[in-house]
């Protein structure tokens, strides 16, 4: 039966394409590049931002990689050389802005996904991504969804695919990424 559900999933799944349609391939290597380069990464977002790199940051650690979600009581200091991953849609919230400016002082490399490169976030980035919204018909800033909802999703989606991508470009058996997945649920 194809109801509003059906709808909606069909409005949804074709703005997330549109989405990562238009997501720079440049981009996204630069910052897989950097992720497999770095000591440590740190994530940091707020709200469902927050949400998307955080489980970026379980599957980094799940290839074998160093991760800390920055936010976490357990997060070393940043240091020169490791990675910041930023992830904020507008990017003006102010606390990633300030963290972000934190770890910049300390000599981290920052990697930056968002939806405004004009932001003051953005102007932080050593490592811009853009992943701008876009309606189902590819039509800029136009998303049928509520406000940030389609680059939250988008951005998810975008982290997870490089996850697969870094698996495939390392050849990180799934098996030693299962035994890293936490026995503690």
């Amino acid at each position: 039966m194809d109801g509003p559900l059906a709808a909606a999933r069909r409005t949804i799944l074709r703005e997330i394409e549109a989405l990562l349609t238009r997501a720079r391939e440049d981009q996204a290597q630069e910052l897989m590049q950097a992720v497999y380069d770095a000591p440590r990464i740190m994530v940091l977002g707020a709200g469902r931002s927050k949400l998307a790199v955080d489980a970026f940051a379980m599957r980094l650690m799940h290839l074998g990689l160093t991760a800390h979600v920055s936010t976490d009581v357990t997060c070393p200091a940043i240091a020169e050389g490791d990675l910041l991953l930023a992830c904020s849609g507008s990017g003006h919230t102010p606390t990633v802005v300030q963290r972000t400016e934190a770890a910049k002082q300390a000599g981290a490399r920052i990697a930056v996904v968002t939806a405004n490169l004009e932001s003051p976030l953005a102007a932080l980035a050593d490592i811009p991504v853009h992943l701008a919204e876009y309606s189902q018909d590819f039509e800029p800033d136009a998303s049928s969804q509520f406000v940030g909802t389609l680059f939250e999703q988008g951005a998810l989606v975008f982290f997870d695919c490089l996850i697969l991508a870094l698996q495939r470009a390392h050849h990180v058996d799934p098996g030693e990424m299962y035994a890293r997945h936490t026995n503690l649920e």
